[in-house]
């Protein structure tokens, strides 16, 4: 059960580097050196704001999903105690991150507002 504890972190950890890749786009690809400075502004500012939308939808999702399969690691017929700790530190990790990101998001708006 811990094998699959650990590949289920992973594949989550994939995941979630897959949609930084994705949300970098064309950054760190063949095609970034065909854009202009402009052009680079224009998608730099794009993606920061992308990362942010998906870094607020993942985050939770994962700490909901981790903190599921924590508890449901713990409660089954074959409880596996270690691999549940490895997934509600995931969860918690997860949760911590999508309440930092938010904190520093209130903290960066209300600069811009004024």
């Amino acid at each position: 059960m811990l094998f699959k504890a650990i590949i289920v972190v992973l594949v989550a950890i994939a995941g979630l580097a897959a949609i930084i890749w994705i949300a970098n786009w064309p950054f760190n690809t063949p095609w970034v050196n065909e854009l202009s400075p402009e052009q680079r502004r224009i998608n730099a500012a794009h993606n920061r704001r992308h990362h942010r939308r998906a870094a607020r939808m993942i985050f939770p999702i994962f700490a909901i999903g981790f903190g599921i399969t924590s508890v449901s690691l713990l409660s089954g017929p074959k409880s596996d105690p270690f691999a549940a700790v490895v997934m509600g530190v995931c969860s918690v990790v997860c949760a911590g991150l999508f309440g930092a990101l938010i904190k520093r998001g209130r903290r960066q708006r209300s600069s811009t507002r004024r």
